[in-house]
């Protein structure tokens, strides 16, 4: 059976020692997200999943192995990434609420 390969725009990353984003953000902080994010494939073809506004997401650990990046935890378990610059704050809000650590 052929190895999988790996898709040049994923990074593998396994050291997660980012505690505080340049952003703000902190690991365990915990956000609600303030308009829909219609989901596309690479090619820009909507998938018809949509990530609701009022969703809450948790700030997770991020990784010196792949700078830049704020590590994310989506409502349905999933992890995501989001640029590390204040323009996350154009869809997120950052609530009070126990976060994950």
């Amino acid at each position: 059976m052929p190895s999988k390969k790996i898709r040049p725009e994923w990074k593998f990353v396994d050291q997660y020692d980012i505690d505080l984003y340049s952003c703000g953000l902190k690991k365990g902080d915990t956000l609600m997200l303030k308009k829909d994010i219609h989901v596309h494939f690479r090619d820009g073809t909507p998938t018809g999943k949509v990530h609701a506004a009022g969703g809450i997401w948790f700030v997770l650990s991020g990784s010196s192995q792949d700078p830049g990046v704020v590590f994310l935890l989506q409502p349905d378990g999933k992890r995501h990434t989001w640029t590390d610059d204040p323009s996350i704050y154009e869809f997120f809000e950052k609530v009070e609420a126990e976060g994950v650590t």
